[in-house]
């Protein structure tokens, strides 16, 4: 029984060797060149549309690079064989080429110089690196002066007062802590008595001198505490008057007029 199931082993191998071991099926193919066909190219012509239509593209296929219908050519393979008959006289006594050029007979003899037993210096003096010595101390020459008068170009003058005037001035304001209690009760009374305003709604800003004439417009700086005042030409030579600037509590407005200085 065991040598049975042995057998069978032993022909499944063989089976499965011989299906491993066979040879791929082959396939006579004919070999044959194409022969390239000769076709007749039509000639461009131009088409005339109508004004005003819209460019359309169209694909036109034309047989040019169509390949033509193989056909088969013979191809037979005949060897030959070529010979020279060049060595044939060869041993006939053939004799190659001779140059009258490089013959010995021919050709110059040339002899080298015999070389020296010894190498011969020589003395040359260099006058790049020679050095110059001169005697005594010369000093520097003084630079030459020219006298020459080149006056100034006489000074310009233009009226620009108007325009100065026309630039606000900053003015600093008096130091309300220094003023007496007399004379601060005063200002603010005259404060009182020329805008009509009760002195409980008023909060004084600050207290300036500015012209008392010739003022055009005033604009307080919060950030500094300064006045800045656009004059006229009136202002000249006028009189300088403290002015006082209130603002208002109820609604922020600004309350101001001269006083007179102690």
């Amino acid at each position: 029984m065991a040598g049975g199931r042995l057998k069978e082993a032993m022909a499944d191998l063989a089976e499965t060797i011989r299906r491993v071991f066979q040879p791929p099926a082959s396939h006579p193919v004919p070999l044959g060149w194409r022969v390239p066909s000769a076709n007749r190219m039509f000639p461009l012509g131009a088409t005339v549309l109508q004004p005003f239509a819209p460019c359309t593209a169209e694909v036109v296929r034309e047989p040019l690079l169509q390949a033509g219908p193989p056909t088969a050519v013979p191809l037979a393979w005949a060897p030959s064989l070529g010979g020279e008959p060049g060595l044939a006289s060869w041993q006939a006594g053939a004799r190659a080429w001779e140059l009258p050029l490089l013959q010995a007979e021919r050709c110059a003899r040339l002899e080298a110089p015999p070389l020296p037993r010894r190498a011969t210096v020589r003395r040359e003096q260099v006058d790049a690196c020679t050095a110059v010595a001169r005697s005594g101390w010369s000093g520097w020459t003084a630079p030459a002066v020219r006298s020459g008068h080149q006056p100034l170009a006489p000074p310009g003058s233009y009226p620009g007062l108007r325009t100065a005037l026309a630039l606000p001035v900053a003015v600093a304001g008096e130091d309300l802590g220094k003023l007496s209690k007399a004379l601060w009760m005063r200002y603010t009374l005259q404060l009182v008595r020329s805008t009509g305003e009760n002195i409980r709604n008023l909060e004084v800003v600050g207290l300036y001198r500015i012209p008392a004439k010739g003022v055009r417009q005033v604009n307080h700086d919060p950030a500094t505490g300064r006045l800045r005042v656009s004059l006229g030409p009136e202002a000249l030579g006028a009189r300088r008057s403290l002015f006082i600037l209130a603002r208002r509590r109820t609604d922020a407005a600004v309350v101001c007029c001269f006083v007179e200085d102690a």
